[in-house]
């Protein structure tokens, strides 16, 4: 099978994924997965109005918050290689109000 084959049968099989709905709520939810998975492994003995506050008292929410998106850069990629553009440009949107709210946060809590 070479290339082309694949990208067609992925579209067959998996089409009904190249929806703008299904990539926003998946470039919600990786980001919140990531953060949550980071306070499972590394936080776990705070409650979560203590990590909260650690990690606004030292300035790495929006750090962490900014790396907590790079999991939709994989899943842009996923959706590109079959060409289900209206998947990518929804996890692309929902990178976009992610880097819109980290940088209101940054405004709010005075990080500029």
């Amino acid at each position: 099978m070479n290339d082309t084959d694949v990208k067609t049968w992925i579209a067959n099989k998996l089409g009904f994924l190249n929806k703008i709905w299904i990539g926003i709520i998946l470039g919600v939810l990786a980001p919140l997965v990531t953060l949550i998975i980071t306070y499972l492994h590394t936080f776990d003995s705070y409650s979560v109005q203590e990590f909260i506050n650690f990690l606004i008292r030292f300035r790495v929410l929006t750090k962490l918050l900014a790396l907590c998106v790079l999991p939709n850069l994989g899943i842009f990629f996923l959706f590109l290689y079959p060409d289900f553009m209206r998947a990518a440009r929804g996890v692309l949107t929902a990178t976009f109000i992610t880097a819109i709210v980290i940088i209101i946060i940054q405004i709010k809590i005075g990080a500029f």
